[in-house]
């Protein structure tokens, strides 16, 4: 097990687990979000082989429509 933050909030995941791993974990829909990992952008096209490392700090900033 690792530890990463989310938004600011600590997470104990498995080793080797992907961005897009880790957006299934918490229920997120990964077409309507960005990513930062260590505050750089992770495109989508990347999301299935970025593996996260202890430490690291992801921001996820999901889209809403509204006006």
């Amino acid at each position: 097990m690792i530890t990463v933050t989310v938004n600011k909030k600590e997470h104990r995941i498995g080793e080797g687990t992907t961005v897009s791993g880790l957006l299934e974990v918490l229920g997120i829909n990964p077409a309507a979000t960005a990513v930062a990992l260590n505050d750089i952008v992770i495109p989508k096209a990347e999301y299935a082989t970025k593996v996260l490392a202890d430490g690291d700090k992801i921001l996820i900033i999901k889209a809403f429509y509204g006006g």
